[in-house]
C-alpha cells in the first residue's frame, strides 16, 4: 500500500501512534529523570531502564519524521513501529522484574491502532508474535529465578486481550471503511442525481422559480430568467421587492389554492406569464414551486390545437362533401350532352362544371392533407431528379410556353427526401409562378432554379425564382396560410401543403425577398 494509495484516516492513526510512542518514552525517561520511578517500580534495575528507554527514544523519533512526510509505505511503517513497541515493551518488562510492573498492557494501544490500519489477517499476526514475544520473556526472566505460575498466567492473559482488541478494533475498522465507501458511493450519486436535476432543471421550457417561507428566491432556471427578464445572480432577492405582482398572485393562491394562474407582467422589462404555484411539502412553511409559462406561447399553442381540431373537421366534411359533389358534375355533364339547351343554358352549366372542379380540388387536397402516406425519403441526385421532373412537367403541359430553365445546379449536390413529395412541391411552385407571376411589359415569363450549399452545417438548398412582378410586401406573411389566395380561381392551400410537405421531409420552404421577381427558396436536412 503505497502512501498515494493509503486512505488519508490510516496516515492520521500512524501520526497518531508515532507521538503515543514519543510522549511515552519521554514520560518514562521524565520519572527516571526526576526520580519518581522507584515510587511506581520498586523492582526496576534503573541502569537497565534507562537504556532502555533511551533506545526507545531514538527508535520513536526515527519513526516521526516517515510518518508524517510519507517516505516509507503505510504497511511498512505499521509493522516497524509494532515491532520497536513490542520489542521495547517487551525488555521494560523483563527490566522491571515481571509481567506485575504493568508495562505490558502499555502494548494494548499499538495492537488497537495496528488493527484499524492492516487487515485481519496481519493484526492477528503481530497480536501473536507480541503474545510469544512477552511469553518468552517470562519464560527467560524465570529461567534465573524460581518457576511463577501467576505471572506466566498473566502474560497469557494479557495476550488474549490482545487478540480480543485487535480482533474488536479490525471489526470496526472494517465496518467504518464499508460504510464509508458506502457513504462515499453514495455521495456521488447524490451529487450526479443533484447534477443531473439542475441540467434538466436548467433546460426546461417552463420557467421555474423556488421560492422559501420568505418567498426568497432559491433557483432559477434559465427559461425563468429569460421570461422574467434578468441575468444570473437572483437568488437571494425577495420576491415581493423585485415581482409584486407574481408575488400578489402567490398569496391570492395561498388564499384560494383551487385559483387557476391568470396572466400577468412580472414588471416592466418581463414578459406576460402564466404562474402555476405548488408547495414542496405538507408544512405551510415549506418551499413553493412557481411554474412560468409564456402566456404568448400558450396562446399558440391553443392556436394550433384549435387549428388541428379544425383540420380534422374539415376532413370529415370534405368526405361528405366528395359524394354530392360527384352525383352534380356527373348529372351536369349529362346535361351538357343534350341538344336542346340554350346558350345561356350552356353558359350555366359550364359555369358548374367548372365550380365543380374546383371544389373537388379543394376536397382532394384537404383530404390530402389530411391522409399523407408516410414520407419514403430517399437518397435523390438533385440535378438529375430536376431534369426528370422537369420531363414529366413539360409533357403535362404540352401547349402551354412555361420555360423553366437550371441556371446553377451542380451534378454532385444530393439531397434526402421523398421523391414522390418533392416533385409535388416543384410542380406546386411552378404553377404558382405561371399562374401568378405576370411578368408584364412584353417580356415572358420564365422560372430558374439554382442550388448550392449554406454554411455552416453545409445544408443543400434549391432556389425556385421567376422574372415576374413578384409579390407585395404585405401578403408575404400569409402567403403560406391555409385558404389565403389572392387569385379567383385558386383554393389557397397550394404553398400551405408546399410548406407541410417540406416540414414532413424535415426541410423548410421560404419567400426570399429582394428578388426582382418571386423567390423561393426550398432548404433540406443536413
Amino acid at each position: 500500500m503505497s502512501p498515494q494509495l493509503a486512505a488519508p484516516e490510516d496516515w492520521r492513526i500512524l501520526r497518531t501512534l508515532a507521538v503515543y510512542r514519543l510522549v511515552l518514552v519521554f514520560l518514562l525517561i521524565g520519572l527516571y529523570a526526576l526520580g519518581f520511578a522507584p515510587y511506581f517500580l520498586e523492582t526496576v534495575s534503573a541502569p537497565n531502564f534507562f537504556r532502555i528507554c533511551l533506545g526507545y527514544g531514538v527508535a520513536a523519533i526515527c519513526l516521526v519524521p516517515p510518518a508524517f512526510i510519507g517516505g516509507l509505505g503505510l504497511r511498512l511503517q505499521t509493522h516497524l513501529g509494532f515491532a520497536t513497541d513490542a520489542i521495547a515493551l517487551s525488555a521494560l518488562v523483563f527490566a522491571a522484574k515481571g509481567i506485575g510492573s504493568g508495562f505490558g498492557v502499555l502494548l494494548i494501544t499499538p495492537a488497537v491502532g495496528c488493527s484499524l490500519i492492516l487487515s485481519t489477517r496481519m493484526a492477528l499476526l503481530l497480536a501473536a508474535a507480541a503474545t510469544m514475544l512477552l511469553l518468552g520473556e517470562e519464560f527467560l526472566r524465570q529461567s534465573a529465578t524460581a518457576f511463577d505460575g501467576a505471572a506466566t498466567t498473566e502474560t497469557g492473559l494479557l495476550g488474549l486481550i490482545l487478540f480480543a482488541t485487535v480482533i474488536a478494533g479490525n471489526t470496526v475498522a472494517a465496518r467504518a471503511r464499508k460504510s464509508e465507501a458506502l457513504a462515499t458511493r453514495f455521495g456521488i450519486d447524490l451529487a450526479n442525481l443533484s447534477q443531473l436535476n439542475e441540467r434538466i432543471v436548467e433546460s426546461m421550457e417552463p420557467g421555474v422559480l423556488v421560492l422559501d417561507e420568505q418567498r426568497r428566491i432559491r433557483l432559477l432556471n434559465l427559461a425563468g430568467r429569460r421570461l422574467l427578464g434578468v441575468r444570473r445572480g437572483s437568488e437571494g432577492e425577495l420576491l415581493t421587492e423585485h415581482y409584486p405582482e407574481l408575488s400578489a398572485a402567490l398569496t391570492r393562491w395561498e388564499q384560494n389554492p383551487g385559483l387557476d394562474g391568470e396572466p400577468l407582467t412580472p414588471h416592466s422589462g418581463a414578459l406576460p406569464v402564466i404562474p402555476r404555484f405548488t408547495r414542496l411539502g405538507w408544512n405551510p412553511a415549506a418551499p413553493v414551486l412557481i411554474l412560468l409559462d409564456d402566456a404568448a406561447r400558450v396562446g399558440e399553442q391553443a392556436q394550433q390545437i384549435k387549428l388541428a381540431a379544425l383540420g380534422r373537421l374539415s376532413a370529415s366534411i370534405a368526405h361528405e362533401i366528395r359524394n354530392p359533389l360527384s352525383a352534380i358534375h356527373h348529372a351536369g355533364q349529362l346535361l351538357a350532352e343534350s341538344d336542346q339547351l340554350s346558350a345561356q343554358d350552356r353558359r350555366l352549366l359550364d359555369m358548374i362544371q367548372r365550380h365543380s372542379v374546383r371544389i373537388d380540388k379543394i376536397v382532394q387536397d384537404v383530404m390530402g392533407l389530411s391522409r399523407r402516406a408516410p414520407a419514403a425519403p430517399a437518397r435523390l441526385g438533385l440535378r438529375e431528379f430536376l431534369e426528370r421532373s422537369l420531363a414529366l412537367y413539360q409533357e403535362a403541359h404540352p401547349g402551354a410556353a412555361r420555360p423553366v430553365e437550371l441556371v446553377a445546379v451542380a451534378t454532385d449536390l444530393s439531397v434526402r427526401f421523398d421523391p414522390n413529395h418533392l416533385q409535388q412541391i416543384l410542380h406546386n411552385l411552378w404553377d404558382n409562378s405561371f399562374a401568378h407571376g405576370g411578368a408584364g411589359g412584353g417580356k415572358t415569363l420564365r422560372v430558374q432554379l439554382s442550388a448550392g450549399r449554406l454554411p455552416p452545417r453545409n445544408a443543400v438548398f434549391l432556389d425556385v425564382a421567376d422574372n415576374g412582378g413578384g409579390i407585395a410586401a404585405a401578403q408575404r406573411d400569409k402567403i403560406f396560410e391555409p385558404f389565403f389566395t389572392t387569385a379567383h380561381g385558386g383554393t389557397g392551400l397550394g404553398l400551405y401543403l408546399a410548406r407541410e410537405l417540406c416540414d414532413y421531409n424535415h426541410g423548410r420552404l421560404d419567400y426570399v425577398a429582394g428578388q426582382a421577381g418571386a423567390c423561393f427558396r426550398l432548404s433540406f436536412a443536413p
